[in-house]
């Protein structure tokens, strides 16, 4: 599941309005890993929603991801597995954070990466149905990287330097608030800019930058029928899983993805609190054990 960009054909209800007719939401979110496809998940969620051109709520949140954090993200974002102990689950405050994006266009610095996660959570989480090829978060984004690459010539494109060259304060990097101020500073700085061009409204900034991004429809992947009884039940199972040599593991299916074009299973370990991508051509048995 992978976000995709906006089709110049369609429009919005945005598009004539500037950014101070229409309500904003900007996001930043911290993860697990890198790829949802292959059961990454999302751990913080940073929002500042703004109506006016001004702040009117914050949304600030840890996630427990339901898996262990890899290392190499713990080592950028510094969020650790105790860091999230006891906190909700994304299906827990689900209610909350589309209340918060409700009738809001947002924005994110590498929009495609957050739309990408955030919709997979609303998948996971039940706000999706794969029959209907419609996203559960249908809010159209504007991305500060897109534009950046697009219409501006900064050398480096992330965020930390972008705010340095329009001199944007910044707050602690790699924390979902603060790199959500940031990201809020940087597209008022660059609007201020771009409007010398003649780009004034959303939907000028939606062409600017290449066409809106959305997040995609959730996967419309097609199960053999005793491992859709084994993922709506949460029941244990064995897979005989053949990729080179034959074994079986013991599993507890969760959901379906694709990562890259190529479907998985997303299951959980019965030996260990680990979650595993098993790639659905591999998997020829499904054996209930209770």
């Amino acid at each position: 599941m992978s976000a995709s960009m906006y089709n110049p054909a369609m429009s919005s209800p945005f598009d004539e309005k500037t950014l101070d007719e229409t309500p904003i939401v900007v996001l930043d979110t911290e993860t697990t890993g890198l790829h949802p496809g292959l059961g990454d998940r999302v751990v913080e969620i940073g929002g500042l929603r703004l109506e006016g051109g001004q702040e009117v709520a914050q949304f600030d949140r840890l996630i427990y991801p339901e898996r262990p954090m890899n290392p190499e993200a713990s080592a950028i974002n510094r969020i650790y597995d105790a860091d999230l102990a006891g906190q909700p689950t994304f299906r827990d405050i689900a209610d909350e954070f589309e209340a918060f994006v409700d009738g809001a266009v947002l924005v994110a610095h590498n929009a495609v990466f957050d739309a990408n996660f955030l919709g997979t959570e609303m998948f996971i989480a039940g706000r999706a149905q794969p029959e209907l090829r419609e996203p559960a978060l249908a809010n159209p984004w504007i991305c500060t990287l897109q534009l950046a690459r697009r219409r501006f010539y900064f050398g480096r494109n992330n965020l930390g330097t972008i705010a340095r060259r329009l001199q944007v304060r910044t707050g602690r990097a790699h924390r979902a608030l603060a790199d959500v101020y940031t990201t809020a500073a940087v597209l008022k700085a660059m609007a201020h800019q771009l409007a010398r061009e003649q780009v004034q409204t959303v939907g000028d900034l939606f062409h600017a930058q290449g066409g809106a991004v959305y997040a995609a429809p959730p996967p419309d992947i097609e199960l053999p029928e005793p491992l859709a009884a084994a993922i709506m039940a949460q029941q244990l199972v064995n897979l005989l899983y053949v990729e080179g040599d034959s074994r079986e593991v013991a599993v507890t299916p969760l959901y379906a993805m694709r990562h890259q074009g190529v479907p998985y299973l997303i299951a959980r370990l019965a030996e260990r609190d680990e979650l595993r991508p098993f790639q659905l051509n591999f998997i020829f048995g499904v054996t209930p054990l209770t």
